[in-house]
């Protein structure tokens, strides 16, 4: 019988193929996929390990979920606004003025969001850490990840072709994107370190008013 970790994996190699199936932009959308394949194989790895807590591994799941969209439309051209405009007949890109698709800023934001507890568990799992401290590095991993996936961004601009480099970058004219988008997982993980900071306090007044019962 399956887990649920096991679902999840299931649910999302069907989701993700489907999401493949149903996309337009051929040879770049499979490139940008090559993240998916990364996720799913982290996922599965887990299954195997089992290292990653409940909520580490929800964390995984739906930062590759949402992942697989970006990827499948090349993040650039993820209709979210019409989505949304479709949905709830609210136009969120003339509302705040958007010039340009926003969707990589979002997962970029939840790249540090998402992920800062699977961090966590691996760093808890490996290293003799007290839960404060395996929090602590575990943010700046978060911040050493995205800077690395902004040097991997920048060595395909140099030695990728411009139509690749831009399908798969999504920079859209922005010379400061990487810096956003470094940004953006950083105030990310900020969120999450201080939610989950809060759980780590919570944990420790529990277990000492067991104590002192």
């Amino acid at each position: 019988m399956m887990n649920f970790k096991s679902i999840l994996v299931f649910t999302y190699v069907i989701y993700a193929v489907m999401m493949m199936y149903i996309s337009r932009f051929g040879f770049n959308m499979y490139l940008n996929n090559l993240g998916t394949l990364f996720l799913l194989s982290l996922m599965i790895l887990d299954i195997r390990k089992n290292v990653l807590s409940r909520i580490g591994f929800w964390g995984l799941w739906m930062f590759s979920v949402l992942h697989s969209i970006g990827a499948c439309w090349l993040y650039s051209f993820v209709p979210y606004n019409e989505w949304i405009t479709s949905l709830f007949n609210f136009d969120l890109d003339l509302f705040f003025g958007f010039q340009r698709n926003q969707y990589d800023r979002l997962v970029h934001f939840l790249f540090g969001l998402l992920l800062l507890q699977a961090t966590k568990d691996l760093i808890t799992k490996k290293f003799n850490f007290t839960p404060v401290q395996a929090l602590f590095v575990a943010f700046l991993c978060i911040q050493v990840f995205s800077m690395l996936y902004e040097f991997f961004e920048w060595g395909i601009s140099v030695f990728a072709s411009e139509r690749i480099s831009e399908n798969y970058n999504g920079q859209q004219g922005d010379v400061w994107d990487a810096h956003k988008d470094m940004a953006l997982a950083m105030l990310g993980s900020i969120f999450s370190f201080l939610f989950l900071r809060i759980g780590v306090r919570y944990t420790k007044e529990n277990k000492l008013v067991k104590i002192i019962k």
